[in-house]
């Protein structure tokens, strides 16, 4: 399970283009196609280099203005999906 002391980043396994306002990924492990918009796009693409989760989430209060504890919440709770559909890998921080 993902925590904001985890180091993450994207999967080796996973092809992703932009098409217009969107990303678009898909799994080479499973064959699933996944879009991202806004928000979960721009966590995507801050996950092309190894970021622990707690500096992820500071970046993403700050660049959105919203509150830390929310963002906590909410990116925690996303990268624990992208985690469970073999989308990111741990490494060692």
């Amino acid at each position: 399970m993902v925590d904001l002391e985890t180091v993450i980043v994207r999967s080796d396994t996973v092809l992703d283009a932009s098409v217009g306002d969107e990303s678009v990924l898909m799994s080479i492990e499973t064959g699933q196609y996944y879009t991202m918009k806004v928000t979960s796009r721009a966590i995507w693409e801050r996950l092309d280099t190894p970021v622990r989760v707690r500096d992820l989430c500071a970046a993403l209060a700050d660049a959105y203005q919203a509150p830390l504890e929310t963002v906590e919440t909410d990116t925690v709770a996303f990268l624990n999906y992208l985690e469970a559909h073999k989308m990111i890998e741990r490494r060692e921080g």
